[in-house]
């Protein structure tokens, strides 16, 4: 399952106007551009998008187009969402370039009922969101597999906080933990929960996969858990709060002390390790990866992030504006010329994304330009050319 293309444009005709066209996605992506170019927030409204579908989001977007394709187990799903004064204005649906649901701006539309084979009549708030609403297995199946996708993407801000800071008191952490039926925690905010979780769920494993990962980016690691602070460091309360331990170091090095490129390293080792372990997500968005990480580790992340997407069958997409990771990493690397790079530019408030799907002649010609990585995508070498 997988997002092949993204089209976005709100309060068109407006001074705040902003949009990106045509954005086409392959299975791994890394997005590159200067700063403030829209890297950040073209994740962003991927992942509203997504939590739209998912049923996520109940504050309504106020003006705005989405015209998105995915890619669903390989039917093709097309999907066209309006909304004007945060009022939904329109859906359309279409499988395989089959209609399969449309709605106007005052709720009333119709819907395909596969047993029924045929369209029946319906008709919601003008504030619902029809492909949410009108879930059902027997009737709608393919709302169910929107919606599946929808849950099934994740966001992780790899140049945040990224959950460095959310310890667990105690009490919290013995009611989260002694629940009957494990339930693993996702959230991307919180490193303790997730790992706990995850450990509870999946034991010893897990563990020794986030520990080899670790030490394919060079941090050479012989344990890693999650222990009451106070066991350890003179923190004021208990709590729970995860830590490694590095094979020259003895004593248990907790979140809270990490350096920031380690941490954003583990946390993200984890949350990859969680994706692996529970198959629930097809489509990883990460923002800033090497963030904070010498060029080293950040290629080394990369080519790691690579792997896990290729043996669990997710899409992933990644953004950086790191000059070394752009120059490290060559446009012809991995042995698939140019399939996993996309250039972002910015006028104004509209944003272009290049590639060698709607660019091919142009990165093609990369080679004979005489320019390196950074400069090829600082340059206006791809605007002049399309």
């Amino acid at each position: 399952m997988s997002l092949i293309k993204f089209s976005y444009s709100e309060f068109e005709g407006q001074a705040t106007h902003w949009s990106f066209s045509n954005a086409t996605f392959s299975d791994i992506n890394l997005i590159v551009g200067k700063n403030a170019s829209g890297k950040s927030r073209l994740l962003a409204v991927i992942n509203s998008f997504a939590q739209l579908l998912a049923g996520k989001r109940v504050v309504p977007f106020e003006s705005c187009d989405f015209n998105v394709l995915i890619n669903l187990n390989g039917e093709i799903f097309s999907y066209e969402l309006t909304f004007r004064d945060s009022k939904i204005n329109s859906e359309i649906l279409k499988v395989d370039s089959k209609d399969k649901l449309t709605r106007k701006n005052d709720g009333s539309g119709k819907i395909f009922y596969e047993n029924e084979d045929k369209f029946l009549n319906f008709k919601i708030p003008n504030d619902a969101l029809a492909t949410v609403n009108r879930r059902d297995e027997i009737q709608h199946p393919f709302l169910m597999e929107l919606n599946k996708w929808a849950n099934s993407a994740v966001v992780y801000l790899f140049g945040s906080d990224f959950g460095r800071s959310a310890i667990l008191g105690m009490p919290e952490a013995e009611v989260f933990l002694n629940k009957s039926k494990a339930v693993i925690f996702d959230d991307p905010s919180n490193l303790v929960k997730v790992y706990s979780s995850a450990l509870t769920e999946y034991g010893e494993d897990f563990d020794k996969s986030i520990i080899s990962d670790m030490n394919q980016l060079g941090y050479s690691l012989s344990g890693v858990g999650c222990e009451n602070l106070q066991f350890s460091v003179n923190f004021p309360i208990a709590a729970l709060g995860v830590f490694v331990v590095e094979k020259d170091l003895d004593f248990h090095n907790f979140q809270i002390h990490m350096s920031q490129g380690m941490f954003r390293a583990l946390a993200l080792i984890i949350h990859l390790n969680l994706c692996s372990f529970s198959h629930n997500k097809q489509v990883v968005i990460i923002d800033d990866i090497g963030e904070g990480l010498d060029y080293t580790r950040s290629v080394a992340i990369i080519e790691l992030l690579i792997a896990k997407a290729e043996e669990n069958h997710f899409q992933l997409i990644m953004t950086t504006n790191d000059r070394f990771v752009m120059n490290k990493v060559p446009l012809e690397y991995w042995s698939v010329p140019l399939e996993y790079w996309s250039v972002l530019k910015r006028k104004g408030g509209e944003v272009s994304l290049y590639n060698s799907k709607n660019s091919k002649e142009k990165f093609d010609e990369f080679k004979y330009v005489g320019l390196n990585n950074f400069d090829f995508f600082a340059s206006n070498f791809l605007e002049v050319s399309n």
